[in-house]
C-alpha cells in the first residue's frame, strides 16, 4: 500500500469508527507523536487530518 492509500485508509477508518470525532482523534495522535518528536508519524497524522477534512467537505455518496 502506498502512502496516499494508507492516509485515505486511516481517514476512512477513523470516520467509520468515530464519526464527527474522527478529526479530533487524528489530532490527538498527531499531538502525541509531535510531543515524542516522532516527525515521520506526526506528519502522517497531519496528512490524515487534512484527508478527513477533505472527506467531510466532499462526502462520497456512493454508499
Amino acid at each position: 500500500m502506498n502512502k496516499q492509500d494508507l492516509i485515505k485508509s486511516l481517514a476512512t477508518t477513523l470516520i467509520s469508527q468515530y464519526g464527527d470525532d474522527a478529526e479530533t482523534v487524528a489530532m490527538l495522535r498527531a499531538a502525541e507523536n509531535a510531543a515524542d518528536l516522532n516527525n515521520e508519524e506526526w506528519m502522517k497524522w497531519e496528512k490524515v487530518i487534512m484527508e478527513i477534512h477533505i472527506m467531510n467537505k466532499s462526502p462520497n455518496l456512493d454508499g
